[in-house]
């Protein structure tokens, strides 16, 4: 079976396709000849990683993400990209016309993200560093995608943050690995482990900031609703498996068995809205 992730978003998503695809290639262009040794030295999994690749596919994610944002939030709304890395939500965001904040860790990456912040302040991005992050309650909507994976304790204090970036009613759009993707369900059949190598995590330098906990579409919905968020929307799709342009044997199988039951995709993302929680009568007759 051919398979082109181009052609399914160019027919699915045409327009988002052409803004993700636009902001991709631009990112593509800051990667040649840099040195991403900081980011290996906490998650040894990256050496040697193929990262024109990963942000080629990520337009799989993106045009999902711009979607979301489009059909919930207001245009020119102010939005957070939490855990940008190297820019291309963030870029995509604000050349589709949005107020775009690209948040991470960019203060111990070294030079590796210099020509993407650059290239990010070039479309009128503003670039912060986690360290210098108060959330102040006055995004529209916060982006967190594949950042919910990396928390190496409870993502209560992660959704706690992001719901008091968020102005009342706020926007949040989520994405993460499935936990029950059937690559990993089949491993676990085989007595194979579904976390990272060992071998990798081992020797890491500290913090680890590789997967430290993938969740299923269960837990997710669990945790945003112990969170005070009301799920708008969500859907399962697959990423790596378009790596391949053409599916045989077990591949095959499994596209098609993730195509007749979607709880076996590789990737989850959510549309959900921030709840001002409920003041209880005897706490808001305490307060008067």
């Amino acid at each position: 079976m051919r398979l082109s992730f181009t052609d399914e978003l160019q027919r699915d998503f045409p327009d988002e396709f052409r803004i993700a695809d636009n902001a991709a290639r631009q990112v593509m262009a800051c990667i040649d000849g840099k040195d991403y040794s900081a980011l290996e030295a906490h998650s040894p999994g990256l050496k040697g990683f193929n990262w024109a690749n990963y942000i080629n596919l990520s337009s799989i994610r993106m045009v999902r993400a711009l979607r979301l944002l489009r059909r919930y939030a207001s245009p020119g709304a102010k939005v957070l990209d939490f855990g940008a890395y190297f820019g291309n939500c963030a870029l995509m965001l604000a050349q589709a016309g949005y107020q775009v904040t690209a948040l991470d860790s960019y203060d111990s990456y070294g030079a590796c993200f210099d020509d993407n912040r650059r290239l990010l302040a070039e479309h009128g991005v503003t670039v912060r560093n986690f360290t210098d992050f108060e959330p102040a309650g006055n995004h529209d909507a916060v982006m967190l995608m594949g950042v919910i994976e990396h928390v190496p304790h409870t993502p209560r204090l992660l959704l706690r943050d992001v719901h008091r970036a968020l102005v009342p009613e706020g926007l949040m759009v989520l994405d993460t690995p499935n936990l029950a993707y059937i690559y990993n369900r089949q491993k676990l059949s085989r007595g194979q482990s579904i976390h990272p190598p060992v071998q990798s995590q081992f020797a890491t330098e500290l913090p680890f900031e590789g997967h430290h906990r993938e969740y299923t579409a269960s837990e997710i919905e669990w945790m945003l609703e112990a969170s005070s968020f009301a799920t708008l929307e969500s859907e399962a799709f697959n990423y790596s498996l378009y790596g391949l342009t053409e599916l045989a044997g077990i591949d095959l199988e499994n596209h098609q068995a993730m195509q007749a039951d979607p709880s076996l995709r590789e990737l989850l993302i959510y549309a959900a809205r921030a709840v001002v929680p409920k003041v209880s009568a005897s706490r808001a007759s305490h307060a008067d």
